[in-house]
């Protein structure tokens, strides 16, 4: 824990980080917010709810741990899904340039409503350069920038338009999203829109899903 709260300070305290101190969200999900404010907050419920507590189902949760703290390349995962939440919105720092001219990936239409297009795969691109003072293998890194890419794979309307589907079918189709990354998006849409209001009736679904044992099944594609 000492050694991942070290990492975690350096990537704060780093030059581009706190660049996004100066990116402010506002929308039915960020009420005039920091970017930076905003990542600190899902990184510190990250932290809380990584320990399994929102999940009731005995053999689940043992089965979410034990996929939590498998080693990856000499880190525990969830360590490196902390780190996810931390830094999945780094992409709205960055400047579009078209045409000679630069303007923010950040749009704010006319009623100072933002949104950010792209902030996904975008922020991915950029991974390297969050986590340059720490030492993560090249494994790691790649890991953190496929689920940054994919990190709004679940948004509250895949949750919602699905609400009625049969839980088995819901499952099948969570497993079957994500690039893989199944888990990790979905845990980090759980701790990104934690007190989001609009939010609150998926938040219900995703830790049900959490508490179905099939989810942790593991799964190939093959040809046969």
């Amino acid at each position: 824990m000492n050694n991942q709260n070290s990492m975690i300070d350096k990537i704060i305290q780093s030059p581009l980080f706190l660049r996004l101190k100066e990116v402010t969200e506002n929308n039915g999900y960020h009420d005039h917010e920091a970017v930076y404010d905003h990542l600190i907050k899902t990184k510190d419920i990250a932290l809380r709810e990584i320990t399994g507590n929102f999940i009731t189902n005995p053999d689940a949760k043992k089965l979410f741990l034990e996929f939590v703290n498998d080693d990856f390349h000499g880190i525990e995962r969830s360590e490196i899904m902390v780190i996810i939440a931390l830094l999945h919105d780094i992409g709205k720092i960055l400047y579009v340039k078209d045409n000679g001219t630069a303007h923010p990936l950040m749009i704010t239409d006319s009623s100072g409503i933002t949104m950010c297009p792209g902030h996904e795969y975008w922020g991915s691109t950029i991974v390297e350069r969050f986590l340059n003072n720490v030492s993560l293998k090249p494994e790691v890194i790649r890991y953190i920038s496929n689920a940054i890419r994919l990190h709004d794979t679940f948004s509250e309307a895949y949750f919602i338009v699905k609400k009625d589907w049969p839980f088995e079918t819901m499952i099948n189709d969570v497993k079957s999203r994500a690039e893989g990354f199944y888990k990790e998006a979905i845990f980090n849409v759980y701790c990104d829109c934690f007190t989001a209001t609009p939010f609150q009736e998926a938040k219900q679904m995703i830790v049900k899903i959490f508490n179905e044992p099939k989810l942790y099944e593991k799964r190939a594609y093959v040809i046969s």
